[in-house]
């Protein structure tokens, strides 16, 4: 996946319920500004401690894009697909051959869901110039669409995010389908209003069989930053505010409900339980759990 000729895990599969579920690491990124990138409104020192408290590099981290692909017994459905040939680093781009690896074909997936339209999620809907999943309804907010569509009050920082819109998402067309909040894309997975990160930005929310997982996104950016301190703002929410109310009304949920998560930035294989500790919230990696399967 990169330079280096380490290998390391890009492809998990398990079950939920009836459905099969399988993450891929579509790439990531090495940066050396934990603070402030994950919380701008806290100090080099708060953040510096918080990573000395979990036994991580300062001011070092990676940063993991992690998509997953959901068989039904009837559709094949990719979620947040990642960069594809617009990754702007060589660590990233990898989405079709973790599909590959995993068995499945570009030309099976009949749906995309999208929870929200910054590069790292949508730049893989286009390659050379023709849609990537050539079979698939795209899905889209309404109004994440209608924010970038219309293009109004961009940030210098969304300047790049406006012109991928227009290259990968706008020329769609017939592919394209607009959804509101709590539209159920098919019986098993649902979307939820988590704006703030961007315009419309979508939770997605997986249930078969009694099995219930919370797909986050965007909500969490840092797998310990914004879980303990979720009222930190993450310098890539485009409404800090906004996304750090919906950060912590999504995370009271999936703990009041008991609900497994997974995270577009979590690490490999971004899948694991919420706690509530102090006054907010602990990652805690699954392990062995999702492979015993019905338990």
């Amino acid at each position: 996946m990169s330079s280096s000729k380490a290998v390391r895990p890009h492809i998990y599969q398990f079950k939920l319920g009836e459905l099969t579920l399988t993450s891929i690491l579509e790439g990531y990124a090495h940066r050396s500004d934990m603070h402030p990138f994950v919380a701008t409104n806290a100090t080099a020192a708060e953040v510096e401690d918080l990573a000395k408290e979990y036994r991580l590099p300062y001011p070092a981290m990676e940063h993991n894009f992690v998509g997953m692909m959901i068989q039904t017994k009837t559709r094949l459905i990719a979620v947040d697909p990642g960069f594809g040939e617009n990754a702007p680093m060589p660590s990233a781009g990898f989405f079709a051959r973790g599909m590959a690896e995993a068995g499945y074909r570009i030309e099976d997936v009949d749906l995309v869901a999208i929870s929200h339209c910054h590069p790292d999620h949508i730049g893989n809907l286009m390659t050379a110039g023709k849609p990537t999943f050539p079979n698939a309804e795209v899905i889209v907010g309404q109004r994440e669409y209608d924010y970038w569509n219309a293009g109004k009050n961009i940030s210098e920082m969304r300047q790049a995010t406006m012109g991928m819109f227009n290259k990968v998402v706008a020329p769609l067309g017939e592919h394209l389908k607009l959804i509101e909040p709590g539209t159920a894309i098919v019986p098993e997975l649902t979307a939820i209003e988590a704006f703030g990160h961007s315009a419309g930005h979508f939770c997605f929310h997986l249930e078969s069989e009694s099995k219930r997982l919370m797909l986050l996104n965007d909500v969490v950016a840092h797998y310990v930053a914004s879980f303990a301190h979720p009222d930190w703002h993450f310098s890539m929410d485009d409404d800090t505010a906004a996304a750090a109310i919906s950060r912590r009304r999504i995370l009271e949920s999936v703990v009041a409900d008991n609900i497994p998560v997974t995270g577009f930035h979590i690490p490999f294989p971004s899948i694991g339980y919420v706690e509530s500790r102090g006054k907010g919230f602990e990652y805690r990696p699954a392990t062995y759990q999702f492979n015993l399967e019905n338990t």
